[in-house]
């Protein structure tokens, strides 16, 4: 009888023909998915390029034409400054190997089109499309693969801080808590004595009916030129000056994008630096009273004025220099506070005529206070600071800075008086400021207010003055946002 052997001869062809294709998969995803790694690699940095090329440009370019709608797939509706913006973005993309021609794209937007920033004229975006071709993935029928990269960059153009308004609410949505007309709104006439506003005027930068009101029917004085500005189109009036006697208003003012549109100083050295003990000036009489004169060093502090100094009412003078306050330190309540009832005066002026020890002060000073608490200036009795007023330094023309977040609002208040000079930008973004006229005839507040809110309260004369010396230059800014 024969036997019949079972024969396995050819099955190792079937296994290698099976691992073959597995071999091909992982080559191909190694050789294939790095060269797609790489182009997108690549395809990142030419967006990049492109976005911060075209920001730089907007951020060059003339006011007017700011808020064009640039857009690759507008054709020849673009304008002539569109033309521009989007030709750089190609040029840069070229010069990194996307030239925008097929089967690659750049898409270029300003506004954006899509994301967190879409609709904002201070931004540009950059879209590529790439395609790469295969090489093992085509065997499992994978010809291409497509990257598509973004990035978006920030354009800020060189300005004046204030814009030559001397009071500016940044709130854009306040509550109208008592109705329009009544109160509530981003800037509060709230008093029934009179505000005198000259050489500068107002910026509401809130599209509420209430963002200005006058409930009490105070009277605005704009003097040399001052207007009622708010960011809303005169169609939709929301300033409200109550049947008062009607000062200036203008409208379509450029708005302030919250929390983006906020400009932040950088924190000082000062705010690493202890401060020199305070120097013994001299001893005088005040009335019957025999008092030090003390002066202060820059550097940071806990506690301001000094505690030691406050406690025994001495007269405080002010040496040149930027202040770093820390009012959240574990040593103070959280609130920057001084009033005649603390001291005898504060004096940081440059003005002889006002600080016989001027000449520790010639180039002025700045307090920038970092977050924790905002601040309150009662000063009946002689407080005089003019703000630092040297050219090379990053915070001339700022007299107050306080740090705060978005929606984290505090509460500030200027009490003035017969002997308040204080002249230099309060940069208070994220705080409720009230300014109240105090108890005599007229208070002069030579200073311009960035606050959160403003109310202007009192039933006398506050008297504010701009000084354009002091005005604040913000540089041209570009940066890559994602």
């Amino acid at each position: 009888m024969k036997s019949f052997l079972v024969k396995e001869r050819g099955q190792a062809l079937i296994l290698i023909a099976l691992a073959a294709i597995g071999l091909v998969a992982i080559v191909a995803l190694a050789v294939d998915g790095t060269a797609k790694y790489s182009d997108r690699r690549h395809a990142q940095n030419a967006a990049d390029a492109s976005a911060l090329a075209s920001a730089l440009f907007k951020a060059n370019g003339a006011a007017a034409d700011m808020d064009d709608d640039c857009r690759t797939d507008s054709g020849w509706t673009n304008t002539t400054f569109c033309v521009n913006l989007i030709d750089i973005a190609w040029d840069r993309a070229t010069e990194n190997g996307y030239q925008g021609l097929l089967p690659n794209s750049v898409d270029v937007y300003s506004p954006p089109t899509s994301g967190p920033y879409a609709g904002n004229t201070a931004y540009v975006q950059v879209i590529i499309t790439s395609y790469i071709n295969t090489y093992f993935a085509r065997i499992i029928g994978i010809a291409q693969t497509r990257n598509i990269v973004e990035a978006v960059a920030l354009t800020g153009r060189g300005h004046l801080l204030a814009g030559g308004n001397m009071i500016i609410a940044y709130d854009p949505h306040p509550s109208c808590n008592s109705g329009n007309g009544l109160g509530g709104g981003s800037f509060d006439n709230a008093g029934s004595g009179e505000i005198i506003l000259d050489g500068g005027g107002i910026l509401v930068n809130s599209q509420e009916a209430c963002g200005y009101v006058a409930p009490n029917c105070g009277d605005l004085t704009m003097l040399n030129g001052g207007t009622i500005n708010t960011v809303l189109s005169a169609a939709n009036d929301n300033i409200d000056q109550h049947g008062c006697v009607a000062a200036p208003e203008g409208y379509d003012r450029d708005r302030t994008v919250i929390p983006d549109g906020v400009y932040w100083p950088d924190a000082p050295p000062e705010c690493g630096i202890t401060p020199a003990a305070p120097n013994h000036l001299s001893d005088v009489y005040v009335g019957s009273k025999l008092t030090g004169e003390w002066l202060i060093h820059p550097g940071y502090y806990e506690e301001f004025p000094p505690s030691s100094l406050v406690g025994n009412k001495q007269i405080i003078y002010m040496q040149s220099g930027v202040y770093c306050i820390d009012p959240g330190g574990p040593s103070h309540d959280s609130e920057l506070s001084w009033s005649p009832v603390d001291f005898v005066s504060l004096y940081g002026s440059i003005d002889p005529l006002e600080n016989k020890y001027a000449g520790y002060n010639p180039d002025g000073v700045t307090l920038y206070i970092k977050s924790g608490g905002g601040f309150s200036i009662n000063a009946n009795n002689a407080t005089y600071l003019d703000a630092t007023n040297d050219p090379d330094s990053d915070y001339q023309g700022y007299l107050i800075i306080l740090e705060g977040t978005h929606p984290s609002i505090e509460s500030c208040s200027i009490t003035g008086g017969a002997n308040i000079d204080i002249n230099g930008m309060i940069y208070a973004p994220y705080c409720s400021i009230t300014v109240n006229g105090g108890s005599q005839s007229i208070a002069t507040i030579n200073a311009q207010l960035i606050g959160w809110d403003i109310k202007l309260d009192g039933n006398n004369i506050i008297k504010f003055k701009y000084d354009p010396s002091n005005q604040i230059k913000i540089k041209r800014k570009v940066g890559l946002m994602r």
